[in-house]
């Protein structure tokens, strides 16, 4: 019926028996002016009628249905995240099976429960269930007699968990009749199965998702079911329901750990390590259902019995699905390489499975074959889904902790594949960055060592894949050795590169040549300490000498009020905030762009300074400096000369550059993508905390741009007309900063009036410019200057000049050719090196050589009118003697370049890629104009790629842009 229906008629309907009486009742009551408005009555369609009951069992009846607190039948629409709350809220007061907690709150402060079903009985020893749990994962504090003990007293635990994409709702509407079913039903099988499981329903992992697509089907709704895919019902709108409120996709969340959501339940699911993880998801509407176990690529690192007991779940989730004559799948397009899912917990000891649900967005969805498929039907095939695996569990869970075990045993075994291995993160300045890096390996409960003194081993690898016979780890390294309880989560986190079959290769090669599909389903590289920007090492024999415990360190300094100044340490990323934070609040802030040393004090290049002289008026400044501070958990020192001897800057010198306050607009909606979009808005949120406007890009002609000094333009297909190019550029030209990412930046570099950065299809007729550019920033590396040449009266006749050492051989043509190939080869998501300009001020607290995480994203080329301030590979002397041509660059004598770092980068794509720009600057007028090849803040854990953009959003109305005096 039509859901204009008053609540009361609505729920008689929906109560009575029979279709035709409900059709009888339906056809009666239109003239009892019942609807909210005089629009007419749908006619009746039969393929909308699902007859299958889902919740089919005997019941409590003073436990209240479902379908009375929704106001409707559970599974035929979807359930709002208040009416998810109100339902166990409800059911909490009625019911002794189920105990629930608050683990989170989404940004939009909506809770987020875990609902723990069992008897009263084992309810009230979940702590003592807990702690036994806890003792059987690590083998070094029980032994085999004892874990035995444990195991038989331990009940099975089972994790199910539904709907982390908001849009994909039917998880959720099946976990509330999951829940219902196991708290009120009298059966006999459920009881049994309570007496010996704790279920633990995660039932709304992203309520503002949910929410944000649950309001939007209200929006695009008629009078009328509406069974056509395509329609704004069923699709919603930008940026869709997905994602959380920041447009994180929280899937890919589960170690970066970005996210309040995750944070939370990443938390409990540790605390409780369980058997079985289910994860319920939709995909595509014209699909049907996948379930587990995964294809290859699979990680290496993935216990071989969590495969084994994956595939007993699927044979009996199969079972369920042939008894009703429902269709599935298993494997096919869903792979396993990327430890970022929810199935992290795989690396943790759990069976993890997938549910693959087509998407129905509530109504329904006429099919292919002509039949419709309704959203109570999908709801349906979760929750037997659910019961299912519930079911295997309860019959295997014995022998699945005997495995898990066994498995724990040989983690932290002198046998074991994982004993003499560790990872070495080298020391650093930057201690934001490294302490949000522990952050994150103490959340998966991962051990960190240090070490007090220098400790030499042999044959080291480093993150570009050299190798060093002999090495000198540094005092004060963070070390973390594989030898642990959850080793295959610290592999698969920590290890350079993921291991991948030679068989997937094969496979992924000929795909990419016959159609240019992939059997990647995302990134192939994901090295935290990559993704961090944080140089780093392995090393793979036993270290005999004493480890401690890391410890923390953030020493605050009493800060000197008689000082000229205070400076906070450039290398350190909160740098930026506290710059950023500081000019929010009107004080004068200044940079340095070259390193100085004060007395014994040594201030690093891009160091903030904030002196008395600058704020003469603001009595009031060292109390604001030390309350900024401590916000960010910062140190400062106190700065009492500004002489720097010899050719060191002083502080009134040109080194000290005074910085402008960044008036942000961030541009969006429709033809951006919102991931990219939401990390950036994210970042400036987590990292600044400045204020910002986010502006619709539809306005860019009629909006009054003189309001913003920096404009962000992240990752979409949002084409400029000619007239906003021309707003846009005099807007620069009067001071403005434009910052660009990903394909906006290819759009840009496709554009005529937006600078000179060009794409490499659109430029290699001009190759020999380019590559003589190139040759120049390489020789203003180099101090090889021949003397005796520069000091001669006679001239020198054999004068040499870059294109001198140009040996190509290689027509425009066969490079266009050439360069179409290997288009084909972009890699999905792979680190390569990034070789960093460390005089620019866009690199500020970057090492020389940064890893870029790179995927089919615009190749860009820039002539000697723009700056490259990062380039793509990193160029090492060899014993070779000859000049190289590579595509359109040359490589000099005695040199060889490095690309790739980790993950599937085909050598067409390293050739390709080599020597191009990943971050270029170029002054337009009185402004600049930024691009990044690449999204610098992707998913908000590319912490090395995202200080550069720091410093462009930061800094580039200061230091880029010709600064304004306002009289």
């Amino acid at each position: 019926g039509s859901r204009r229906i008053i609540p009361i008629y609505y729920e008689f309907i929906n109560l009575c028996n029979t279709n035709n009486m409900k059709k009888l009742l339906l056809t009666f009551l239109i003239p009892l002016n019942i609807f909210a408005s005089d629009l007419q009555i749908p006619t009746f369609n039969s393929d909308l009628e699902y007859p299958n009951p889902i919740l089919d069992g005997n019941y409590i009846q003073t436990i209240t249905k479902p379908d009375t607190i929704l106001g409707f039948e559970v599974g035929t629409r979807v359930a709002t995240p208040l009416q998810i709350t109100n339902s166990l809220m409800k059911w909490a007061d009625e019911s002794n099976r189920l105990q629930i907690v608050e683990y989170a709150r989404s940004h939009e402060d909506r809770p987020l429960f875990a609902v723990y079903i069992s008897t009263p009985e084992n309810l009230a020893n979940l702590e003592t269930i807990e702690s036994n749990i806890l003792l059987l994962s690590d083998s070094r504090k029980i032994n085999d007699r004892q874990a035995k003990e444990i195991v038989d007293s331990l009940p099975a635990v089972a994790w199910m968990s539904y709907s982390i994409h908001g849009n994909e709702t039917s998880g959720a509407d099946a976990a509330l009749a999951s829940i219902y079913h196991l708290i009120a039903s009298e059966d006999k099988d459920v009881l049994e199965m309570l007496d010996n499981m704790i279920v633990i329903i995660d039932p709304l992992m992203n309520p503002d998702g949910r929410d944000r697509f649950a309001k939007s089907l209200e929006q695009y709704r008629g009078t009328a079911p509406n069974v056509d895919d395509q329609s704004l019902l069923h699709s919603g709108d930008w940026p869709y329901g997905r994602t959380n409120h920041y447009f994180f996709d929280l899937n890919r969340d589960f170690y970066f750990l970005t996210q309040p959501e995750t944070k939370g339940r990443v938390a409990l699911i540790n605390k409780w390590r369980p058997q079985l993880m289910i994860d319920g998801h939709e995909m595509g509407p014209q699909d049907t259902f996948l379930m587990g176990p995964p294809r290859e690529p699979i990680n290496k690192n993935i216990d071989l019995d969590i495969k084994k007991w994956g595939d007993v779940f699927a044979e009996d989730q199969a079972k369920a699905f042939d008894d009703r004559d429902w269709r599935y799948y298993t494997g096919e397009w869903f792979e396993n390489l990327y430890p970022g899912y929810s199935n992290y917990s795989e690396y943790r000891g759990s069976v993890h499975i997938l549910y693959e649900q087509s998407r129905m967005a509530e109504d329904g969805v006429r099919r292919t074959e002509g039949t419709v498929q309704t959203y109570k039907e999908s709801v349906h095939h979760m929750y037997i889904s659910t019961m299912a695996n519930l079911k295997t569990l309860q019959l295997n869970s014995k022998e699945m902790y005997k495995d898990y075990w066994d498995g724990r045993k040989y983690n932290v075994s002198s046998q074991s594949e994982y004993a003499n291995k560790y990872y070495v993160v080298l020391p650093t300045d930057n201690l934001g960055r490294l302490n949000t890096f522990i952050s994150k390996l103490e959340a998966q409960e991962i051990e960190i060592y240090t070490n007090t003194n220098p400790i030499k081993v042999s044959n080291i690898i480093n993150q570009i894949g050299d190798t060093e016979e002999e090495y000198i780890i540094p005092e004060g390294s963070l070390i973390v050795p594989n030898r642990q309880p959850d080793a295959p989560l610290i592999a698969a986190i920590l290890e350079f590169d993921a291991k991948i079959n030679d068989s997937v290769l094969i496979e992924e090669r000929q795909k990419v040549l016959k159609n240019g599909s992939s059997v990647m389903y995302d990134a192939t590289a994901w090295n935290l300490t990559m993704m961090y920007g944080l140089p780093a090492i392995t090393i793979n024999q036993p270290i005999r000498d004493d480890l401690v415990y890391w410890e923390n360190k953030n020493i605050i300094e009493i800060l000197n009020n008689d000082a000229i100044g205070w400076s906070v340490n450039g290398n350190d990323d909160r740098s930026v905030a506290f710059a950023a934070r500081l000019m929010e609040q009107n004080i004068n802030v200044r940079i340095l762009d070259k390193e100085t040393k004060f007395l014994d004090q040594v201030l690093t290049r891009g160091s903030i300074f904030v002196t008395k002289v600058d704020n003469p008026k603001n009595d009031k400044l060292l109390s604001i400096i030390n309350s900024t501070l401590l916000g960010l958990n910062i140190s400062a020192s106190s700065v009492l000369t500004g002489y720097g001897k010899g050719d060191l800057p002083d502080w009134g010198g040109e080194h000290f550059r005074l910085l402008t306050k960044p008036q942000i607009a961030l541009l969006g909606q429709s033809n951006f993508n919102s991931y990219d979009v939401g990390s950036s808005w994210w970042t400036l949120d987590k990292n600044l905390g400045i204020r910002h406007s986010q502006i619709n890009s539809s306005f860019i002609t009629y909006a009054d741009l003189r309001r913003y000094n920096t404009i962000i333009m992240p990752d979409g297909n949002r084409v400029l007309s000619e007239n906003e190019i021309e707003v846009l550029n005099d807007w620069i030209k009067q001071g403005g900063t434009l910052i660009a990412h990903d394909n906006s930046s290819s759009i840009i570099a496709s554009k005529n009036g937006l600078g000179s950065v060009t794409k490499i299809q659109n430029s290699l007729d001009k190759s020999i410019d380019f590559d003589i550019d190139l040759q120049r920033e390489w020789l203003a590396d180099k101090d090889n200057i021949d003397f005796d040449q520069v000091n001669s009266n006679t001239l020198n006749y054999k004068t040499n000049y870059p294109w001198d050492m140009d040996k190509r051989t290689i027509t425009d043509e066969e490079l266009i050719r050439r360069d179409n190939w290997q288009s084909k080869f972009m890699p999905s998501g792979a680190f390569v090196v990034g070789r960093v300009d460390n005089t620019h001020w866009l690199s500020f607290g970057t090492p020389d050589v940064l890893p870029i995480l790179y995927s089919k994203q615009p190749v860009l080329m820039t002539s000697n009118r723009a700056e490259a301030v990062v380039r793509i590979g990193s160029i090492e002397p060899n014993n070779g003697s000859e000049i190289k041509q590579l595509n359109w660059s040359t490589i000099p004598a005695d040199h060889d370049i490095k690309v790739r770092m980790s993950g599937l980068v085909w050598p067409e794509a390293s050739e390709k890629i080599a020597n191009s720009a990943y971050l270029t600057r170029e002054q337009i007028g009185n402004g600049q104009l930024i691009l990044f090849s690449g999204q610098p803040n992707f998913r908000g854990s590319t912490r090395g790629t995202s200080r550069l953009w720091l410093n462009a959003v930061v800094y580039g109305a200061g230091l880029g842009t010709t600064p304004r005096i306002n009289l």
